[in-house]
């Protein structure tokens, strides 16, 4: 009997207008979107294949009023893209976000998207202990290695030691 290999569920998180859905675009090539005049309601969904594992990405809506719809996508979770607008810096959202997958213990890693308009925060390495990826998601910059290395963090904490939220 073949054994099948573990799909890893990965969510982005970040605040509205940070580059989620473009950063999930470029990462998968079968997606789906719920979106309202361009702005993420519900979810983004998509999917890809990483060294023979199926790996499941989910987009969260960031504006605050959609806060439930985050909790909805973080069960289960067994890694986490926390994507920062570097052009505007950390926001509460951002913070609330960080703190939660901290405080769970869910490996995650942080995307400084938008570089084009703004070079990598350096301080944001010294306020985190975690690795931070420059990127643009627009280019596609720095996002297949942001993810394979969130990859690596999952797979050395071990997908099954999570709590559930």
């Amino acid at each position: 009997m073949m054994r099948r290999n573990k799909e890893t569920k990965i969510v982005i998180f970040g605040s509205y207008n940070s580059g989620k859905t473009t950063t999930l675009d470029n990462l998968c090539e079968k997606k789906t979107k719920v979106e309202y005049n361009g702005t993420t309601i519900a979810l983004d969904y998509g999917n890809t294949v990483i060294k023979g594992e199926k790996v499941h990405v989910f987009g969260s809506p960031g504006q605050e009023r959609f806060k439930f719809m985050r909790e909805i996508l973080s069960e289960d979770l067994d890694g986490a893209i926390v994507v920062i607008d570097n052009s505007k810096g950390l926001s509460t959202t951002d913070n609330k976000i960080i703190r939660n997958l901290k405080d769970n213990s869910i490996p995650y890693v942080i995307f400084a998207n938008k570089q084009d308009l703004k070079p990598c925060d350096y301080e944001l390495n010294s306020m985190f202990d975690v690795p931070i990826i420059p990127t643009v998601a627009k280019q596609g910059e720095g996002i297949q290695q942001g993810l394979e290395k969130l990859l690596h963090l999952v797979k050395r904490r071990g997908v099954n030691n999570f709590p559930k939220n």
